[in-house]
């Protein structure tokens, strides 16, 4: 009987986990593991490809700040997860995925889609292992579940066969599945308290300090984001986000500085370079938000928060490190400036008046001066159109590209998490199904997915699951007809010399019609807002919509 045997046990610790959806697709080698969860109150999410499977885990555990759980069959099943998976890695995303796997009796004797999963998800996951005794299988699905978890989070991978799916467990192995407790919450390390008091002090005697808000800030438990933003108020400190940190501090609020790295605005790197003291929360220094390692002042003192220790100083030199969770982290260091008899933000009212100078300087730049052309749509006239007619805590998900550079820049995040993006590992075809899983998350949240169409074609068949599931989501596709980052590149660094980087497009509006979707096709911008209306009174109603806006794709990012 299926509910005896491992398939069932796994289903049922996924249930006392907390579990709601898993995203898959089903194959034979994982037959009973779906006839488990046929009478399960988990809901599966059935997607077209199991790509969009794992970015689906990598959104929602993103979004909500639960374990995403995805599965693919053996071969190119489990295969087509990899590119997911490995994007969860690089942004430490806890994800469970699950492949099946030929009968045991079978491994190494050229079964059918025989491979070897565990070695392939290894280099990209926490853990990565194989279930070969039936008894096993809640113990390893919980082991697994608290390895992704805890500490740093990240994805990790149970590879179960056939054959082990369908063995009865043994009668202790049933009453210890009765008898499982709930998971203990996960330790959080809280910091030395010598290093937070010379942190507290070092930011309280700056003249110019900054906050760099990381995903570390999204991932701290329930967030950190409004311990973030006490302290940076009380001691009146400017904030700016990495990729990954965007929501994490209102872009709209006085004190930030905006989003750091490539294509940002000019204020963001002009504080980053005049700073004093640094206080990095839950960041990694990464490339893009670095420029490649040259806008953060390496005369500053920096203070560098993270639960990871290997993180901590790797690519640039620290004078305070504090291994900690960042919501008890930023805690402890207000409640120590608090002791002080001076917080010092009198003298910052010059290093404020700077950011809010610099701040109306760039609003005031070419780039907006550009974005009220009527004749074609800039890609930044189409951000700021997007973030005006759509509410505060609306949901982005984003792909990779151009399309992310520009709403990165000019598409302001007010609301924790809403800001999920690919990250950078920057896989195309992210942003639909990242949506989708929002949406299914959290179903009264209006979630809009932005790619490009060269992003769109990778994963447009996911307009099927997004009707099937009931997941009514916008997509706004930035159409200028080709790839377009490549397309830059080949004319700035080599001569112009474009090759394969043009794009014959169907009307994407019509596609969407085909799938059961609305479809809105716009070429001008006086036609961004009722489109932008239309595709909203469309989600309400249920239907998802795709908008395709024809963009200026000749307009230059900014720096």
């Amino acid at each position: 009987m299926p509910g005896d045997n491992a398939a069932a046990a796994i289903v049922n610790t996924l249930e006392s986990l907390g579990v709601r959806l898993i995203f898959g697709l089903p194959g034979s080698q994982t037959c009973p593991l779906y006839d488990a969860l046929y009478s399960s109150r988990i809901r599966h999410v059935l997607v077209r490809h199991e790509q969009a499977a794992a970015y689906m885990a990598d959104a929602y555990a993103k979004f909500t700040g639960e374990a995403g759980v995805c599965d693919g069959t053996g071969g190119p099943g489990a295969t087509n997860l990899l590119t997911g998976i490995a994007t969860a890695w690089t942004d430490s995303t806890p994800v469970l995925a699950f492949t099946g796997q030929q009968s045991l009796k079978h491994l190494g004797k050229g079964a059918f889609q025989e491979l070897d999963h565990v070695a392939l998800f290894s280099p990209i996951t926490k853990w990565s292992k194989s279930l070969v005794r039936a008894d096993r299988a809640s113990e390893i699905v919980r082991e697994a579940y608290k390895i992704a978890t805890w500490g740093k989070p990240g994805p990790v991978h149970i590879d179960v066969p056939v054959d082990v799916q369908t063995q009865v467990l043994s009668h202790e192995a049933l009453e210890r599945l009765e008898e499982q407790s709930t998971l203990r919450p996960a330790p959080k390390p809280s910091g030395e308290p010598a290093s937070i008091k010379v942190a507290a002090t070092l930011l309280a005697h700056s003249s110019r300090p900054l906050i760099i808000a990381g995903g570390g800030v999204h991932y701290s438990g329930e967030g950190a984001w409004k311990q973030l933003k006490a302290l940076a108020e009380y001691l009146q400190l400017p904030v700016v986000t990495t990729f990954n940190g965007r929501g994490s501090f209102p872009e709209d609020h006085p004190l930030s500085a905006g989003r750091m790295g490539v294509h940002a605005p000019a204020y963001t790197d002009e504080m980053l370079s005049e700073a004093d003291v640094i206080l990095a929360m839950g960041c990694r220094f990464a490339a893009l938000s670095t420029r490649w390692w040259s806008n953060v002042n390496t005369g500053a003192a920096l203070i560098h928060v993270d639960i990871d220790p290997e993180v901590i100083g790797r690519n640039y030199q620290v004078k305070v490190s504090i291994i900690g969770d960042a919501a008890m982290v930023l805690e402890s260091l207000l409640d120590e400036t608090k002791t002080f008899q001076e917080a010092g933000t009198k003298r910052r009212k010059d290093w404020l008046s700077l950011l809010c100078q610099a701040r109306e300087s760039w609003e005031r730049s070419e780039w907006f001066l550009r974005a009220h052309d009527e004749e074609s749509i800039k890609p930044q006239r189409a951000c700021l159109e997007i973030r005006r007619c759509l509410g505060r805590d609306t949901v982005f998900t984003m792909d990779a590209g151009n399309n992310k550079l520009w709403a990165s820049t000019f598409l302001r995040i007010h609301e924790p998490r809403t800001w999920i993006q690919s990250g950078s590992f920057g896989p195309m075809g992210y942003a639909l199904p990242a949506a989708i899983a929002c949406k299914l998350a959290k179903p009264e949240r209006t979630v809009v997915a932005i790619c490009g169409d060269g992003g769109f074609y990778m994963s447009l068949h996911e307009l099927a699951t997004a009707v099937q599931e009931r997941a009514p989501v916008i997509v706004c596709v930035f159409n200028d007809k080709a790839l377009g980052t490549i397309k830059h590149r080949q004319r700035r660094f080599y001569g112009g010399r474009l090759i394969s980087v043009e794009l014959e497009n169907p009307s994407f509006a019509k596609v969407a019609e085909a799938f059961g979707c609305v479809g809105v096709e716009i070429e001008r911008p006086r036609q961004l807002q009722a489109a932008l209306k239309e595709s909203a009174e469309a989600v309400k109603n249920g239907q998802p919509a795709v908008v395709d806006i024809r963009i200026d794709g000749e307009e230059q990012l900014p720096p």
